[in-house]
């Protein structure tokens, strides 16, 4: 059988095809959807084998007339998802490198024989299994979570599931904004865009949040949901809230709330030390998935790290 490898721009995709192969695949996440990456993308171009036996997405941009991967803002994980490449890998890396010269590609957790022949870095991230009742879930907590959570429950933190997305959209960027001046207002305006006109009215996007009795906000989370996982896409807490640990109350809840379902809860893990021992006192295992950057330029453009 022919082995055919296509490269096509994403309004001449097949969509449905596309989203197929995502939802199947195990490694086939939500940031892969073809309309996610509508929002959230300058522009993208699909990786297709044979009759979408293999996809990958490839966002793009161009800077002086060079067509260039990158990877937007809250997009954790792409890479090829369906069959396995086998001994087609090489040919179809080359052909990557002949498209865009010089890039950086997320490849997820399913790609790690790809990533060892592109010499792909990994990077961390952290799972919860939600298929449990509560109570077994919360055994696996770390003793300083069920603390801080309890206490934050007794100085009378309200945890509520009634917050806009505008709002945890705009408290994450107050919050976190400087901490992040690679994420453009624009992509806050996009991925606002992308749950207020798909998700919202399918329970996919939702948001929860800590307030405290004066009605402060003082931890909020953005989450959108596939038939796999719960992303945990954007996730402030105020200083206030981090004094009366709002944070851990919120993920108390959120995990009691989807606790027995068929699902994941992805934390989006973090290569910040704080960030990841937070997260991993509630339980989690380590997925690991890799960065994959190249530079494939002519001279004297391959220095350009």
């Amino acid at each position: 059988m022919k082995y055919k490898i296509e490269i096509l721009p994403s309004k001449q995709i097949n969509r449905e095809k596309w989203d197929h192969q995502v939802t199947e695949s195990t490694n086939g996440l939500i940031y892969a959807q073809s309309n996610y990456l509508d929002f959230v993308s300058d522009q993208w171009d699909g990786l297709i084998i044979n009759d979408y036996e293999t996809i990958m997405p490839v966002p793009w941009r161009t800077k002086a007339g060079i067509k260039y991967a990158y990877t937007p803002a809250f997009t954790q994980q792409l890479g090829f998802i369906g069959s396995p490449l086998n001994e087609h890998t090489e040919r179809i890396v080359k052909r990557i490198y002949s498209t865009y010269r010089y890039g950086s590609i997320l490849l997820n957790a399913g790609n790690s024989i790809t990533a060892k022949i592109v010499q792909a870095y990994p990077k961390p991230n952290l799972l919860l299994n939600l298929e449990r009742p509560f109570n077994e879930i919360k055994l696996m907590f770390r003793k300083d979570h069920i603390q801080n959570a309890q206490k934050a429950a007794n100085n009378g933190l309200i945890y509520t599931e009634i917050i806009p997305i505008e709002k945890a959209v705009l408290f994450y960027e107050l919050i976190n904004g400087t901490k992040t001046p690679h994420i453009a207002a624009s992509n806050y305006q996009q991925l606002e865009k992308y749950c207020n006109s798909i998700l919202k009215f399918n329970q996919n996007c939702f948001t929860r949040a800590v307030l405290n009795d004066y009605g402060d906000l003082l931890s909020s989370a953005l989450f959108l949901k596939d038939e796999k996982r719960i992303y945990n896409i954007m996730n402030a807490t105020s200083e206030m809230g981090r004094a009366e640990k709002a944070n851990h109350l919120l993920f108390h809840h959120v995990i009691q709330e989807f606790a027995e379902k068929k699902l994941i809860l992805d934390f989006e893990g973090s290569s910040i030390p704080g960030i990841k021992h937070f997260y991993e006192g509630f339980g989690c295992s380590e997925e690991v998935y890799f960065l994959w950057h190249y530079n494939k330029l002519p001279f004297p453009l391959s220095l350009i790290p």
